[in-house]
């Protein structure tokens, strides 16, 4: 259930891995074997890490940032370093929202090509 995902939201509590990105990951893990999952993720990961985020920005324009890695915390900071933003900011809030729904696109992307 969606519920069971809400762990995921400010990097599990943490700012450590992504939670797009933990939740990407179970998504693929749910449809793929073990083997064809680790290589599907890997690629996710290496894919967000040089990404321009964020890709979708329905609500106002926002600064593009790379991540450069999976951790929360460096990805959200090195956006708000540069857009000049504080955590609680609607602009913080509005790049997370673009973020995940550019992981959900690629993971979808990835899978399409998988079982293509």
């Amino acid at each position: 259930p969606p519920a069971a995902f809400t762990l995921a939201a400010s990097g599990y509590g943490q700012g450590t891995l992504c939670g797009a990105l933990g939740v990407a990951s179970v998504c693929i893990g749910m449809v793929t074997d073990q083997d064809t999952s680790k290589q599907l993720v890997r690629e996710l990961f290496n894919w967000y890490k040089g990404a321009e985020f964020p890709i979708y920005q329905p609500e106002m324009e926002l600064v593009h940032t790379v991540a450069e890695t999976t951790l929360c915390d460096d990805s959200v900071g090195n956006y708000m370093t540069a857009e000049g933003v504080e955590y609680g900011d609607i602009k913080r809030k509005s790049r997370c929202a673009g973020v995940s729904a550019d992981v959900v696109r690629k993971t979808i992307e990835i899978l399409n090509e998988h079982f293509a």
